[in-house]
């Protein structure tokens, strides 16, 4: 395990500087999502890396040899915890930083020619039927369900915590009184402190939905630099807002049956068809069609775990005069197969 580390650990100064393969890429960002742990220590080592380019200008450093000389010093003791050779790292870095700061300070260079090191922008998507789950660099534990996206930048600003969203994304937000966090979502954003919620901002639908478990939020519209609050949310509140009409409804809900698809169970209670449809779509990956508008009348309760769409199915066809059929994937042109389709019908 310590090897992997140390062979993670001299990709990292290529995966910076932009040169790895993209095997060599996918390794480093699969190590990186393992734990918080990880994230900390990429984190860091690329705020290492960002100072060591500052100091190249004065031509008498080598940026990757001294990150790798870093990634030397921080596997020579494994016993030792990592905030404690984060200290060593510090060490090193602080007099090469300290001449460059008085360097750049006695520069005879016009202040507007130095240029601020913008944060680098990271997307994580999940592909169809499939759901992720890992940490952002301020320990928000973050859930994807399936065909979902978040941006997030490898570091927050020191007044703002902001990413954007598609999909929908549970959120865990660590709290921080002076550091509001903001999901941004088409022309809606969520802006809290602290809290536990789940968004719904699928871009093919009409609605986005948020969903607050605890603590409280604040749906806002305009942008992330200019918020207009529209109205709060409490615990076990729905807000749903219309991409249309630009409204906001709010209603009283049970939150965890929202957000128990984070827990592997997918929960209907007197749930619309066309809801139980939309859920099982993204859920399986499928396309359901229901041919029989009647259909659309019927309401399901039901809590599913580790069932398969072909048993779900089959117990929609014993609770209620439905019956089904199943049309599976075909490998098209391009080599892509198309989702499995399945066609409802009202049995007569």
């Amino acid at each position: 395990m310590q090897s992997d580390q140390q062979q993670i650990l001299e990709l990292l100064p290529a995966y910076f500087e932009g040169s790895l393969s993209e095997p060599e890429k996918g390794s480093v960002e699969s190590w990186r999502n393992l734990s918080q742990e990880n994230e900390a220590i990429f984190n860091e080592m690329e705020k290492v890396w960002r100072s060591l380019q500052l100091l190249s200008e004065m031509k008498r450093y080598n940026p990757q040899k001294a990150l790798q000389q870093v990634n030397q010093k921080l596997n020579q003791k494994n016993d030792q915890r990592w905030w404690f050779i984060w200290q060593r790292v510090a060490a090193i870095l602080f007099v090469p930083l300290l001449i460059a700061a008085v360097w750049l300070s006695l520069r005879k260079t016009e202040p507007q020619n130095l240029v601020a090191i913008a944060p680098v922008w990271h997307t994580y998507s999940t592909p169809p039927g499939v759901k992720a789950r890992f940490y952002l660099p301020d320990s928000t534990l973050v859930w994807l369900n399936s065909s979902s996206t978040i941006s997030y930048p490898s570091q927050f600003d020191a007044d703002t915590r902001n990413v954007t969203v598609t999909g929908e994304i549970f959120f865990d937000v660590k709290s921080r009184q002076n550091q509001p966090f903001i999901v941004g979502m088409d022309n809606i954003h969520v802006r809290v402190l602290g809290t536990r919620f789940n968004v719904i901002n699928y871009e093919r639908e009409d609605r986005t939905e948020v969903i607050l478990q605890s603590g409280k939020v604040e749906l806002c519209s305009g942008t992330t630099q200019n918020l207009t609050s529209l109205s709060e949310l409490r615990p076990n509140e729905l807000a749903t807002y219309s991409k249309v009409t630009k409204s906001v409804h709010i209603k009283q809900v049970n939150a965890d049956k929202y957000t128990a698809w984070t827990r592997g169970r997918l929960i209907f209670q007197d749930d619309p068809m066309d809801e139980v449809v939309r859920k099982l779509n993204r859920w399986f990956n499928v396309e359901i069609e229901v041919v029989d508008p009647e259909i659309l009348e019927y309401v399901y309760t039901a809590t599913f775990q580790d069932e398969t769409i072909d048993q779900i199915l089959e117990l929609l066809s014993i609770s209620a005069p439905i019956r089904y059929q199943i049309i599976p994937r075909s490998k098209q042109q391009d080599d892509i197969f198309t989702a499995k389709r399945i066609i409802l019908r009202k049995r007569r």
